[in-house]
C-alpha cells in the first residue's frame, strides 16, 4: 500500500500539517519516492505512525517517542512511570481545585450576597491549608465540616464566646468550669479532625502559625495560651490521683519548663511511624534521645517512681491524650525506641 500525505491523513484523521510536522522533525518520513518526484508513505511507514498514535495517547512527548522508536525500548518503563508521576500531580492540582471551589461554594450558600472580600478571604485560606495538609486531608475535613455543620455553626462560636469569657474575667484555668470547658473543646476539635491524630497535630501547627487561620476562627494568640493553661491543669487535675503531694510539687516545678518543645517533637515522632521507619532504628533514636532528655527534665525530674505512675496514668486515663495529638499507638511507638537506646547504652 502507497499513500500520499493527503490520502494518509484522511485514513489516520491527522491534518496535513501535522504529518509535514513529523517529516520536518524527523519522526516520520515517506519511503518512497516515485519518478515524478512524489512522495509515498509505504505499509512500514503507516505502522510506524499507528505506533506514534498510540504513544502519543499515553501522553509522551515527541522527542520520547522519537527516542522510543529508535529501538531504545530501555527507556519505556521509566518513561511511564514519570507519565505516571505527571498525571498524579494532575489529580492532585484538580483536588486542588476542587477544593476551592466547593470552598467557594459554600460561602455562596452561607452568605446570600458574598462580597469580593469574602471570596478571597476563603481563598486565601485555602491555600493556606495546602502548605499543611494534603489535598486528600482537606477532603476529609471538608467531610468532617459537613457532618458537624450544626457544631460549627451553633456550639463552635458559642465556645469561642465562651473561651473569651474566661479570659476577659482571668478565670482561673483551673477553675471546674474550665476543666469541663476543655473537656468539651478538645472533643469537638477530636470530631472535626475525625479522630485523627496526625491531622489534629496538623491543624494544631496551622493554627499556632497562621495568622489568618487564627482570625478566621475567632482565636487569638492569648486565648490559645490559655487553652494550653487550662488543658495542662486538667492533665495535673488526673496527675493528683496517682502521685503524693511531695511528687506533684516536684512535678509542678519541672513541667514549667519546655512547654513549646512538645508539639514538633510529637509531630516529628508521628511522622516517623506514619512512614514505617522503624522505632528502634538510627534514624528515630535521635528524637527518642531528645523525648527522653525533655520527659525527664520537664515532668518527672529523672523519678524512677513519678515514671512508672504516670505511665499507668497514661495507659488509663484517656482524657491525658484527648486533643494532644498522642494516642497509645505512638506511645507504644515511642516506649520502643526508648527501650531501644537502654540496650545500646
Amino acid at each position: 500500500m502507497l499513500l500520499k500525505v493527503g490520502q494518509l491523513a484522511k485514513k489516520v484523521c491527522l491534518s496535513v500539517r501535522t504529518l509535514h510536522h513529523y517529516d520536518d522533525i524527523g519522526l516520520l518520513s515517506p519511503s518512497v519516492r516515485t519518478e515524478a518526484g512524489h512522495r509515498l508513505y509505504n505499509t512500514a511507514d503507516i505502522a510506524r505512525l499507528h505506533r506514534i498514535q498510540a504513544l502519543k495517547q499515553l501522553g509522551i512527548s515527541l522527542h520520547q517517542i522519537s527516542e522510543l522508536l529508535q529501538n531504545d525500548q530501555r527507556l519505556l518503563p521509566e518513561i511511564i512511570a514519570q507519565q505516571i508521576a505527571n498525571l498524579d500531580l494532575e489529580i492532585e492540582q484538580a483536588t486542588q481545585l476542587k477544593n476551592k471551589l466547593q470552598a467557594l461554594q459554600r460561602n455562596l450558600q452561607a452568605n446570600h450576597e458574598p462580597d469580593t472580600a469574602s471570596w478571597l478571604d476563603t481563598l486565601a485560606l485555602m491555600n493556606i491549608y495546602e502548605k499543611y495538609l494534603t489535598s486528600d486531608e482537606i477532603e476529609a475535613i471538608n467531610s468532617y465540616a459537613i457532618a458537624a455543620k450544626q457544631e460549627l455553626e451553633q456550639d463552635w462560636p458559642d465556645m469561642v464566646k465562651q473561651l473569651q469569657h474566661f479570659v476577659i474575667q482571668k478565670i482561673s484555668p483551673d477553675d471546674e468550669q474550665v476543666r469541663a470547658f476543655i473537656i468539651r473543646w478538645t472533643e469537638m476539635l477530636e470530631r472535626l479532625t475525625g479522630h485523627n491524630p496526625n491531622l489534629l497535630l496538623k491543624v494544631y501547627a496551622m493554627s499556632r502559625n497562621e495568622i489568618e487561620i487564627q482570625g478566621q476562627r475567632g482565636i487569638t494568640p492569648q486565648m490559645t495560651e490559655y487553652l494550653l493553661k487550662a488543658m495542662g491543669q486538667l492533665h495535673r487535675h488526673i496527675f493528683t490521683q496517682y502521685l503524693s503531694p511531695e511528687q506533684m510539687q516536684q512535678l509542678d516545678k519541672n513541667r514549667q519548663q519546655h512547654q513549646d518543645a512538645w508539639p514538633p517533637l510529637i509531630e516529628a515522632l508521628r511522622k516517623k511511624m506514619n512512614n514505617g521507619t522503624n522505632a528502634t532504628s538510627a534514624e528515630v533514636e535521635p528524637l527518642a534521645r531528645q523525648w527522653k532528655t525533655l520527659y525527664e527534665r520537664s515532668v518527672t525530674g529523672g523519678d524512677p517512681d513519678i515514671t512508672e505512675r504516670l505511665r499507668q496514668a497514661y495507659e488509663r486515663e484517656p482524657l491525658l491524650i484527648q486533643g494532644t495529638g498522642l494516642d497509645q499507638t505512638l506511645f507504644q511507638f515511642i516506649r520502643q525506641a526508648i527501650d531501644n537506646l537502654s540496650i545500646n547504652a
